[in-house]
């Protein structure tokens, strides 16, 4: 028996290896290599689906890039690709420590402590899965899926889920009110903290004029980020977030954009039983300019309601708060927060990046007085340097100083140096 079920196995790679070799072909696509493998003998060069890879690539720094490896149909009308990235981190804090594995200002090490601290990460190590195709119904379209290992005990953490075509999104995937090609690059995964980042289940309408004119609306899940007391709770939510932009392109990398989001929060009084609900607002202002070597970036978000939606705000529960002295009663914060960027790309091969951020959350009616060690602002300044070392290899040097104020005006400040090592495949 056993020696059947080796001939068997022998016979069918015999069989199989004239199909594999034929199938596999070599294409570029607009100047990078990819390996092709396809259900038809008449493969000469990648077929033109493979383009929907490169014209579909994220805009964000951290976004993998297109799949080295590529399977396509019969027809060259669906392909399939799995790719991602293997990224190692490597860092070192010093005159006083950042408690989490990202730079957050607001996690800034308060009192006595440990000065120092060594830490080492994988976790945003990248892994996904990609559909793409043409149809008459939705035109080029792809299937995304993709995750890192952030979730609890270093477990697979979704990152992206949805379907996504020229004029719409449906799924999991970054939220609307985020202008992604103006973020700046980083060692740290997490960015600058006046930065909007945040993900969200939603369904996104967009559309693009000849003229360079893009604007977009969605309605998407909401997450609200609170803090609670035994006189309030905040759960199930009664309304999704609806975001709108309107982004202008002047030509390649450079743009403006303008965005605002709506949101509303219930909660519920538990003194008196009854259900009540804030209506939460956000805009934003961003733009990314090219003038030769150097990429100018920069953003400037506010609003009431919004801090989950923001860089490290997000990690301190205001979305909605207890009003002091009132119990049962909610409010909601002002934040501001923004960020400026500067980028040299000093080859093809090497840049170095230079930002400074701050995010702002605003008391009033007492609640500074009644929460003093409370975070109110976060500072976030980052010098990097970055190597291309081949198409898929990238190394990374940086230099980060944070500092944190709190109601009380107490200023905590941490320093860390990263490094980072990333190949993508």
């Amino acid at each position: 028996m056993k020696r059947f079920v080796k001939l068997a196995i022998m016979l069918f790679f015999v069989s199989a290896f004239p199909f594999m070799a034929n199938a596999q072909r070599w294409g570029r696509v607009e100047g990078a290599p990819v390996t092709v493998y396809s259900f038809t003998e008449n493969v000469n060069t990648a077929p033109e689906v493979v383009n929907i890879f490169y014209t579909t690539q994220g805009e964000y720094f951290r976004d993998p890039l297109a799949p080295r490896f590529i399977l396509v149909d019969r027809e060259g009308k669906w392909a399939l690709g799995i790719g991602g990235y293997v990224q190692a981190r490597a860092e070192f804090d010093f005159n006083k420590i950042v408690d989490n594995i990202d730079f957050l200002p607001s996690d800034i090490q308060r009192g006595d402590g440990p000065s120092t601290q060594y830490q080492m990460d994988v976790t945003t190590s990248t892994l996904f899965v990609k559909l793409v195709g043409r149809s008459r119904l939705l035109g080029d379209f792809n299937i995304f899926t993709s995750g890192d290992w952030r979730g609890d005990g270093k477990t697979f953490h979704l990152l992206n889920a949805y379907l996504k075509n020229k004029y719409m999104t449906l799924g999991y995937t970054t939220g609307g009110f985020m202008d992604l090609a103006a973020y700046p690059a980083t060692v740290d995964n997490a960015g600058p903290c006046g930065m909007t980042f945040y993900r969200a289940t939603q369904f996104a309408l967009n559309y693009g004029f000849d003229w360079g004119l893009s604007m977009g609306i969605g309605v998407e899940s909401p997450d609200i980020n609170a803090t609670e007391n035994e006189y309030v709770s905040v759960g199930a939510q009664r309304f999704p977030d609806i975001p709108i932009y309107f982004k202008y392109q002047f030509y390649k990398n450079t743009h403006v954009r303008v965005g605002a989001i709506m949101r509303d929060i219930s909660y519920r009084n538990l003194v008196n039983g009854g259900q009540r609900q804030k209506v939460a607002w956000g805009a934003q202002a961003s733009a990314l300019v090219t003038i030769g070597d150097f990429h100018i970036s920069g953003q400037y978000s506010l609003g009431e309601g919004i801090g989950s939606l923001i860089n490290d705000v997000s990690n301190v529960g205001v979305d909605i708060v207890p009003t002091p002295d009132k119990p049962g009663d909610m409010m909601m914060l002002f934040t501001d927060a923004w960020f400026a960027s500067l980028q040299y790309n000093i080859s093809r091969s090497l840049f170095a990046t230079a930002t400074y951020s701050q995010s702002n959350l605003r008391s009033r009616n007492g609640f500074a007085g009644a929460n003093p060690e409370m975070y109110k602002r976060g500072q976030y300044l980052v010098v990097n340097m970055f190597a291309n070392l081949s198409e898929n290899m990238q190394l990374g040097l940086e230099y980060l100083h944070g500092w944190r104020m709190d109601f009380d005006e107490h200023t905590y400040n941490a320093n860390r140096i990263n490094f980072s090592a990333r190949y993508n495949f």
